[in-house]
């Protein structure tokens, strides 16, 4: 049996690179054998992507969306999976994180994405959100250096 989507109404999803958008009723897809699949509840949008594990999701994120081009997307990737990697100490987390460093390095990046979504939920406990400080101007002789 292949994975089933479940789709709303106009929800789009990415099959291997391709984005295909739903029509306006509710639909199941399935596919039938192995493709690099996203639904749209699940991309994190670049405006989003403001904490260390969100950054690595996004640049997964990036490998899947865009599969000609994913070798490019790598380096950046392998610097933000070392600084997770070294700041995260609890081990379910290394363990999930260990997990989505091998999905990546097979070519798995949907399997790599699951794999970081619980780390993503930890470091939401660790980081809250802040609500949002108005950003002071630096002075005339600070902004000058």
């Amino acid at each position: 049996m292949g994975l089933k989507l479940k789709l709303k109404p106009f929800e789009k999803f990415i099959v291997n690179g391709v984005v295909i958008e739903n029509g306006r009723h509710r639909n199941t897809v399935t596919v039938a054998n192995h493709a690099q699949v996203m639904t749209g509840r699940s991309i994190l949008q670049p405006e989003e992507a403001t904490t260390p594990v969100k950054r690595t999701y996004y640049a997964v994120q990036a490998m899947l969306l865009d599969p000609p081009n994913a070798e490019q997307q790598r380096p950046l990737y392998n610097a933000l999976i070392a600084q997770l990697h070294a700041a995260i100490r609890d081990p379910d987390m290394t363990y999930h994180l260990a997990d989505a460093d091998r999905y990546v390095r097979d070519g798995d990046f949907y399997k790599a994405l699951a794999a970081l979504r619980p780390v993503i939920a930890y470091e939401a406990i660790l980081l809250p959100p802040m609500p949002a400080a108005p950003v002071e101007p630096l002075p005339e002789r600070a902004a000058g250096m």
